[in-house]
């Protein structure tokens, strides 16, 4: 089993908190920022995403940390290898400042980019 994680943050358009801190990450190393990922938390509609709702983000800019879970056995009749995986939150920051704040110390432990 092999374990990965994903940084994502939930922002929307109109969102003035979400334009500061997507000024905030650009100022971050490009290694520090191949690790987020910004993502959409409502559809054009107002609806929120499938992805959202499953990591139950209701509010924006909102950080997930997610564990993503990979697990591969080899098939013994045919030596294929199949792999599964399974996504699940670790970690969560809601608010710009929140975000902003543990930002570096998330980068460090669920990432290598700081090591760089």
């Amino acid at each position: 089993m092999m374990k990965h994680y994903s940084i994502y943050i939930f922002s929307q358009e109109d969102c003035a908190p979400c334009k500061n801190l997507k000024k905030h990450v650009s100022t971050l190393n490009e290694h520090q920022q191949a690790e987020i990922t910004f993502v959409p938390m409502k559809t054009l509609t107002g609806e929120y995403t499938a992805f959202a709702e499953e990591l139950n983000v209701l509010l924006s800019p909102t950080l997930v940390v997610v564990s993503n879970e990979i697990t591969c056995e080899i098939d013994p009749v045919d030596f294929e290898e199949y792999c599964t995986g399974q996504q699940e939150p670790v970690e969560r920051y809601v608010g710009t400042k929140s975000i902003i704040e543990n930002l570096d110390s998330t980068l460090d432990a669920y990432t290598y980019c700081n090591d760089l």
